[in-house]
């Protein structure tokens, strides 16, 4: 049986998040190949394969979205950002709430439908997950209200520890 073209692609990371990521990396600062799979690796604990991230280099040099950055090493080829791989990223992120909204309902279908979470409690996460990232972008460039708001979070995960001992 053929299945229909639309569901060929198997479930995994989604189409363009290994570009949107090495964009998104190469902004901070350059980086090789095997760098850039490290840190998504970090990140994530999923690691790209040498297939997936060298020809997307290439690519992503193509369209003049990353340059060759010269480097004291010369066994590492590091790539950095270019001014249009930047506006291309800016791009990206005015997209944003669109992934937010993607992510919320695959998040939704999993903890209600496989995890067969009530809908009140359910409400009650999704709740706290929002005001989480809202107040995360809000005081992301205050050390002073990071460290504060990490305190509360481990504070808030103790006592739900506490609840499920």
């Amino acid at each position: 049986m053929q299945r229909h073209p639309k569901f060929k692609r198997r479930i995994g990371v989604p189409k363009g998040m290994l570009r949107h990521l090495t964009l998104k990396i190469l902004e901070k600062q350059p980086m090789s190949g095997s760098e850039i799979v490290d840190r998504i690796h970090e990140y994530t604990d999923w690691r790209p394969s040498p297939g997936s991230i060298y020809p997307l280099l290439a690519h992503l040099q193509e369209e003049s979205l990353i340059e060759p950055h010269p480097d004291e090493d010369p066994s590492l080829k590091r790539f950095k950002l270019t001014e249009q791989g930047a506006r291309v990223l800016e791009q990206h992120d005015r997209h944003d709430d669109q992934v937010k909204k993607r992510h919320r309902t695959i998040h939704k279908m999993y903890w209600i439908l496989h995890r067969e979470m009530p809908e009140d409690l359910y409400e009650s996460f999704s709740s706290l997950l929002e005001t989480v990232e809202n107040v995360y972008e809000k005081i992301a460039d205050d050390p002073e209200a990071s460290k504060r708001f990490k305190d509360i979070l481990d504070r808030a995960s103790k006592k739900l520890t506490e609840i499920g001992a």
